[in-house]
């Protein structure tokens, strides 16, 4: 079988997942972003020299990426942990000075279990083949 047929068998079938993440973009304070982080990708500014992250959360309406800010960046990047629960709240923006502001967030860590049908985390095994023979998944 092609991987065209394969792909279309598994149109067919239900079994096709899109990874292309949707831009959400903060606009008003309260704006959320409620999910499970899957990872951050560093973007270079188009604006000014510096970097910054693209977050990426799988979220009750499909994959989303945003970004933050750099300063935000810089206060928690390192304590967000790929596979846990965040609540990511746009506070207010602040001006600093002259035409420059800050983005003010709120990010919460959720330390609840996820009660839905979700994929296994990333430090999990794998299912051996027995498993998937069991009916766990389809063997690759």
């Amino acid at each position: 079988m092609s991987y065209k047929e394969i792909y279309k068998q598994a149109v067919k079938e239900k079994k096709v997942t899109d990874l292309t993440p949707t831009f959400v973009k903060f606009e008003k304070p309260g704006d959320s972003v409620i999910g499970r982080f899957k990872g951050a990708a560093s973007v270079k500014s188009g604006l000014s020299e510096g970097e910054y992250n693209h977050y990426i959360f799988d979220t009750d309406d499909g994959l989303i990426k945003f970004h933050i800010g750099s300063a935000t960046d810089k206060e928690i990047a390192a304590q967000l942990e790929v596979g846990n629960i965040y609540c990511v709240t746009f506070l207010e923006m602040i001006k600093i000075s002259g035409k420059r502001s800050v983005n003010k967030f709120k990010v919460e860590y959720i330390d609840m279990p996820f009660l839905g049908d979700e994929p296994p985390l990333p430090d999990e095994p794998p299912l051996t083949k027995q498993e998937q023979k069991d009916g766990n998944i389809n063997p690759a």
